[in-house]
């Protein structure tokens, strides 16, 4: 029996799900349907999503009967193990997502998932594989960058199908919590978003790369320079996010006494700033950029909120707009962003 079947009859059907997110500025948003907890959503046992307006139904034809390939039409990929990153091709029929056991798997909405790759890595608490990125010229050189947790260190390697990983920058504390790290390139230079290892006074300490968002240029190298500290004072469990377009460095963290939204604009004389915060701490555990709005997925409040900003501003003047919750399509994690103007197939 393969392991997709074993999966399936054990009824542990994570899903990948694209929805066309005209209704929500006229975007295309992709959720990754788990966070590094284990999956506790509806009784199909399939994290879904969609939008409050419902997209269209692909015109595509039936899919083929399978166990790992689901009838729903905005299922891209079903039978996944802890999904924590999801990276959508232009289309939205095909994806690279990360699971947290270490594989990365390449999925469609109308074949069984392919393994591209696997990283060995320690998944204890809440680590393991939990961000990627792709090398800005991954057509030529196929690299995939991640973010793995190992017995002693969290670290960022980058490693190409039927290599062994490389390491980019090693020694980010671990602790029992906040082990998850987050990966953005912005042109050559690869942003990284570190956990707090548990550990508060170490994400305030300018020494510790524990709960810091930091800037590798180029990191194609080994042996890179020192990394640049963008922003301290992480938390547990930092998401960045930023427009296809550009501008500012979005961070979705989870704090000790609150929940933010934080701004990130480098070289600019308040290169820091919060966007939003929620003092009732709901869980932020993703986020995504769409014009004039920044989307966030909450794991324990059990929704995903569109903070609306203002022409010209990256602070939010108004309270978040509920646009999915739990009740109907369980746990939210991480959130992509497709290509404008996309295509359902």
């Amino acid at each position: 029996m393969s392991e997709g079947s074993r999966r399936a009859r054990a009824g542990v059907r994570h899903a990948v799900v694209v929805a066309t997110a005209a209704a929500l500025l006229a975007g295309c948003v992709d959720f990754s349907g788990s966070e590094a907890a284990p999956f506790t959503g509806p009784p199909t046992g399939r994290a879904t999503t969609t939008t409050q307006t419902p997209p269209p139904v692909p015109s595509r034809g039936p899919k083929p009967p399978g166990p790992c390939i689901d009838q729903d039409p905005m299922v891209l990929a079903t039978c996944l193990t802890e999904p924590t990153a999801v990276i959508p091709e232009s289309d939205l029929s095909h994806a690279y997502v990360a699971e947290r056991g270490g594989a990365i798997q390449y999925t469609t909405t109308d074949l069984p998932n392919r393994e591209v790759l696997r990283i060995g890595v320690d998944a204890s608490g809440d680590g393991g594989l939990t961000s990627i990125a792709l090398s800005p010229s991954y057509a030529q050189d196929r690299l995939f960058y991640a973010y793995v947790s190992t017995p002693t260190d969290n670290r960022v390697v980058r490693v190409t199908p039927g290599d062994e990983p490389k390491v980019i920058l090693a020694g980010i504390p671990k602790g029992a919590t906040g082990n998850a790290g987050s990966l953005l390139f912005v042109g050559r230079d690869l942003i990284v978003a570190t956990g707090n290892a548990g550990d508060t006074a170490a994400a305030r300490n300018p020494a510790s790369l524990a709960g810091k968002v930091l800037r590798l240029p180029s990191p194609n190298t080994i042996s890179p320079v020192r990394p640049q500290v963008l922003a301290t004072e992480g938390g547990v469990r930092a998401s960045l996010c930023r427009s296809p377009k550009g501008g500012p460095i979005f961070v979705a963290d989870q704090g000790a006494t609150q929940d933010t939204l934080r701004v990130i604009t480098p070289g600019t004389t308040d290169p820091v700033g919060v966007s939003w915060s929620w003092p009732d701490r709901p869980g932020l555990a993703g986020c995504a950029v769409t014009d004039g709005a920044v989307f966030v997925s909450e794991s324990r409040a059990g929704k995903v909120e569109m903070v609306l900003l203002p022409d010209g501003s990256a602070t939010a003047d108004r309270e978040p707009v509920q646009v999915l919750d739990r009740a109907k399509y369980g746990v939210f994690g991480r959130l992509a962003i497709g290509p404008r103007g996309c295509r359902r197939a």
